[in-house]
C-alpha cells in the first residue's frame, strides 16, 4: 500500500519523523517543487549501512532499518519541471504529460479499432510478434558469440560448434525474412490507418483548445479520461456511412 504525504512537513523534526516510517512501505510524495528536500537523500543515493548483519539508512538524527522491497515516489504538477543533473542521476524521471502528438497518436488508435478493429488487431499482433522475433534474434546472436568464446582448439574439428553455427544461421535467416515481410505488412497497415489521421488531429486540437479554457475558469477543466468518454461516443453517435470520406466527415462534426 501507499504511504501519501500530500505536502512535506516543514520542521526538520516532523520532516525525520514521517521519513523514518518508510520500513516495507511504498512512500509516495505529492506536489513536489523543482528542490528536493536533502532529508531523503539517503534514500535516493541509497546510503545503507550495515551493522549486526541489518541493513540500516540514516534519516536525520535516526537510523532505521532499511528495506530492499522499499520504493519512493514523487509527483509533480509542474508543466515542466527542471531538474537539477545531480536529482536526475538519483531518479527515473517519467514524463507523463499529454502532447499534441501523443493524443494524436492515441486518438488515432482509438478511431482505427473502432471503424477497423479488423487492421487494429492486425497491427498489435504484428507488433507482438516482430518484438519476440527480435528478441530470438538478439539471443541466437549471444548464443554463437558465446560458443565461439567458449570453444577451444580449432574451430574446424569443433563439430559441435559448426553444428551451432549452421543451425543459428539457419534460424537466422528465417527469422530476418519474417522481420522484412512483418516491415511491409505495418507500411500497408500504416497507410490504411492513414486515411483516419485527420479526425484523430483534430480530435487532439479540440482538447488542448478546451484546456485552455481553464485560464478562463476552473468550471472549464477538463480530464482527459472525460474527454476519450465524449470522443469515444462521438464515434458511437455518428451516422454510418458506406462512404469514408462522408462517414469521416459526420465523425468530425459530431465531436
Amino acid at each position: 500500500f501507499f504511504q501519501m504525504i500530500r505536502r512535506p512537513p516543514r520542521s526538520t523534526q516532523s520532516r525525520s519523523s514521517a521519513a523514518s516510517d518508510v520500513y516495507k512501505r511504498q512512500f509516495l510524495f505529492e506536489n513536489v517543487d523543482e528542490d528536493l528536500d536533502p532529508i531523503i537523500d539517503p534514500i535516493l543515493e541509497k546510503n545503507i549501512s550495515i551493522k549486526a548483519g541489518q541493513k540500516l539508512i540514516k534519516l536525520g538524527d535516526n537510523e532505521v532499518e532499511y528495506d530492499p522491497h522499499f520504493r519512493l515516489y514523487l509527483t509533480s504538477k509542474l508543466a515542466n519541471p527542471r531538474y537539477t543533473p545531480e536529482i536526475m542521476s538519483k531518479t527515473m524521471v517519467i514524463n507523463y504529460t499529454v502532447t499534441m502528438q501523443g493524443l494524436r497518436d492515441q486518438l488515432l488508435n482509438v478511431v482505427v479499432g473502432y471503424e477497423r478493429p479488423d487492421k487494429e488487431e492486425q497491427r498489435q499482433q504484428l507488433i507482438k510478434e516482430m518484438s519476440e522475433n527480435r528478441t530470438v534474434l538478439s539471443q541466437l546472436e549471444d548464443a554463437l558469440l558465446r560458443g565461439l568464446a567458449e570453444s577451444s582448439g580449432s574451430l574446424l574439428e569443433n563439430d559441435e560448434l559448426i553444428a551451432t553455427l549452421e543451425n543459428t544461421k539457419r534460424k537466422s535467416d528465417s527469422i530476418t525474412r519474417a522481420i522484412k515481410e512483418g516491415e511491409e505488412t505495418q507500411k500497408e497497415i500504416n497507410q490504411a490507418r492513414m486515411a483516419y489521421f485527420n479526425v484523430a488531429k483534430r480530435g487532439a486540437v479540440l482538447f488542448f483548445a478546451m484546456t485552455g479554457l481553464s485560464a478562463i475558469s476552473e468550471m472549464y477543466e477538463y480530464s482527459l479520461t472525460a474527454y476519450l468518454q465524449v470522443f469515444n461516443q462521438a464515434l458511437r453517435d455518428s451516422r454510418k456511412d458506406s462512404i469514408l470520406e462522408n462517414r469521416l466527415r459526420t465523425v468530425s462534426y459530431t465531436h
